[in-house]
């Protein structure tokens, strides 16, 4: 009687490549469900970040006579927010600060302190459709002095480049991380299991 040859699986029929393909997928499915909060988190701080540059910018004009600066001065505390236009609002008050060419059109208003985290998801999505030459209205609370509410209008252009770059770099470390975990499972799925059960296989076929 000749011994019957062992033939082995095709390599995307066996249990380790399965299971190696089930991790990459599982791996990068966590991952999204990561992203989707960060990245409405990442807009929500780069929007907070623009109030308080906006807040300090209005603080450094308190700070000068009469409340004057020169254009220069000015322009450059604009380009610091990276805002067109910066405007205190309190219980009695409402003035502009700081602006620049006040835009004729705002395309939307977002209110970041009591914002909840659905409508943060939501915004942050809706942000990542490009739109070129936007203008935004953004309005939260100062961090110094709750009772003054900070508005600024600033092109969005650069919170849509900072958004897909941070994305790219969180897609980039998901397929690292999602190749290094399949890559270990398998490796100790091999160690483990399958070669065990080849071992097993072939002394029963050669007892056979």
């Amino acid at each position: 009687m000749t011994d019957t040859p062992l033939t082995q699986p095709p390599m995307v029929s066996s249990l380790s490549a399965r299971l190696l393909l089930l991790t990459i997928a599982f791996v990068m499915l966590a991952e999204i469900l990561i992203f989707v909060p960060s990245i409405s988190r990442f807009r929500a701080v780069y929007l907070e970040e623009r109030l308080a540059a906006a807040e300090l910018a209005s603080l450094a004009l308190e700070a000068t006579p009469d409340r004057l600066v020169s254009e220069d001065l000015a322009m450059e505390l604009l380009a610091h927010a990276q805002a067109r236009t910066v405007i205190i609002k309190g219980l009695t008050i409402r003035r502009l600060v700081l602006a620049d060419d006040m835009p004729k059109d705002v395309d939307a208003m977002y209110y970041i302190s009591d914002a909840m985290p659905h409508n943060l998801i939501r915004d942050a999505f809706d942000t990542l459709r490009p739109r070129p030459d936007r203008t935004i209205h953004v309005v939260g609370r100062s961090r110094q002095n709750p009772d003054l509410v900070i508005e600024v209008v600033l092109d969005e252009a650069p919170l849509v480049a900072a958004m897909y770059d941070y994305s790219w770099r969180i897609m980039s470390l998901s397929v690292v991380i999602s190749l290094i975990t399949a890559g270990l499972v398998y490796v100790a799925l091999q160690w483990l299991m399958v070669r065990p059960m080849r071992r097993i296989t072939r002394s029963m076929v050669e007892f056979h």
